[in-house]
């Protein structure tokens, strides 16, 4: 509390502060800006950040990462972040147009578990939700006149004393933002719920991350009430906030079967994740006779590493065909890959078909079909009394599935051929 004696001091910082801020982004804060706000239980300082545009958010392409870059690392210090206290806000007042915009609310919910998805908000009437965006702007008019720290203020972001019973004297007007957020923490009790975020104690491992999701909120009332998940902000150990926005599922290519056997096969595929910071992906094949598959591998957790990944199979029949399908999922949803077919060796060979028979220069050439196994031999007599199992054999291949050709290099140009298997 400052004295009689340092009320004309007061004065002459309050003018110098909103000189200061005169041509900031807080004296010319419009709805629909987003405020992120720090604080901290017992701490001395809460800061208030004007992090841009909510379209700035909502427009980006999926997957996007944003640097929210508004507030530097000296004003964050002065709230410090071990044991910080973060949330993001912003709402459309009466003001706004198309008229369906008015009083949707934007809204963080931290996360109990850094890769999953927090429970949506539920959307309430009209006249509800704008009480909570007029409470939001009581913290972007206590933001526009905090007075008191002059040399570290900037157009973008102001440290405020704290003032929980808003009577501290910094504030010529409106309230700090811990005031404006009431005892509860929820806007006065005007909200639903505490949106904000708390890092650990301790929040030092380099590179540590926690999470809040980012909800659009429509009034049930002029609208369906429709409730959406638009991406998340990640507060670093650093300092550092990023913006994920339509964070999505991994995508996944099926790839050619290898090492394929009479009883066994490796199935493959190429996984791409969407972020570097623990949103873990699997992946697994559904696999079988026909498209239903049927049958599934076992689950496997890659993490955040994209690449390509296979898995054994076995128990399978010999010489037959089997379809396969890779999927890989994260908590933001699971994309498949397309069908593809392999065919085990063993089993009876496929019945060979004769394509074509041609003849060049003395040599009869014949082409054929094969299966994946069996061995397929090119026969040939000039007399048709001969047993056909009998016929002399020219030259064999093993099957492949794929069709091929022997030669007879003999000089009779009247022969007959068969192929067979077995």
């Amino acid at each position: 509390m400052l004295n009689k004696n340092k009320i004309a001091l007061v004065a002459l910082l309050a003018v110098s502060m909103v000189s200061d801020l005169k041509a900031g982004t807080w004296t010319n804060y419009a709805i629909g800006d987003v405020m992120l706000c720090f604080r901290k239980d017992g701490g001395a300082n809460d800061l208030v950040v004007n992090a841009g545009p909510v379209t700035n958010l909502t427009t980006a392409v999926q997957n996007k990462r944003i640097a929210i870059s508004q507030y530097t690392g000296s004003q964050l210090a002065l709230v410090g972040t071990n044991g910080a206290i973060w949330s993001a806000f912003t709402g459309y007042d009466d003001s706004v147009s198309p008229v369906g915009d008015r009083g949707t609310l934007f809204v963080s919910k931290g996360r109990n578990f850094i890769s999953r998805k927090t429970t949506a908000w539920s959307s309430f009437p009209h006249d509800s939700q704008m009480s909570v965006i007029q409470a939001m702007l009581d913290i972007s008019i206590g933001a526009k006149v905090c007075i008191g720290y002059n040399g570290v203020n900037t157009p973008t972001a102001v440290i405020e004393p704290n003032d929980p019973d808003n009577s501290n004297p910094n504030y010529t007007s409106g309230q700090s933002y811990i005031g404006a957020m009431g005892v509860n923490l929820n806007f006065g009790d005007r909200f639903q719920g505490i949106p904000e975020k708390t890092a650990l104690a301790s929040f030092t491992t380099a590179g540590a991350v926690i999470r809040s999701d980012f909800y659009r909120i429509n009034p049930n009332d002029t609208s369906d009430g429709l409730v959406t998940f638009l991406g998340y902000f990640e507060f670093n150990t650093n300092g550092a906030m990023t913006y994920v926005a339509y964070p999505t599922a991994p995508t996944v290519t099926t790839v050619a079967a290898s090492a394929i056997a009479a009883t066994g096969a490796q199935l493959n595929a190429t996984v791409t994740t969407i972020n570097t910071n623990t949103d873990s992906t699997a992946f697994y094949f559904k696999y079988g006779l026909t498209t239903s598959y049927g049958s599934t591998t076992t689950v496997s957790n890659i993490g955040v590493n994209s690449g390509s990944y296979g898995q054994p199979v076995s128990g399978l029949t010999g010489g037959a065909t089997y379809h396969f399908q890779a999927v890989a999922y994260n908590q933001y949803g699971t994309n498949f890959g397309s069908d593809l077919t392999f065919t085990t060796t063993g089993g009876a060979p496929a019945i060979p078909e004769i394509k074509a028979i041609g003849r060049t220069n003395n040599i009869t050439y014949v082409s054929f079909t094969t299966g994946n196994s069996g061995t397929y031999t090119l026969r040939g007599t000039n007399s048709l009394e001969i047993i056909r199992t009998n016929w002399p054999a020219i030259s064999s291949i093993a099957g492949n599935g794929l069709t091929n050709t022997l030669q007879d290099t003999t000089s009779e140009s009247g022969k007959f051929y068969i192929i067979t298997a077995q």
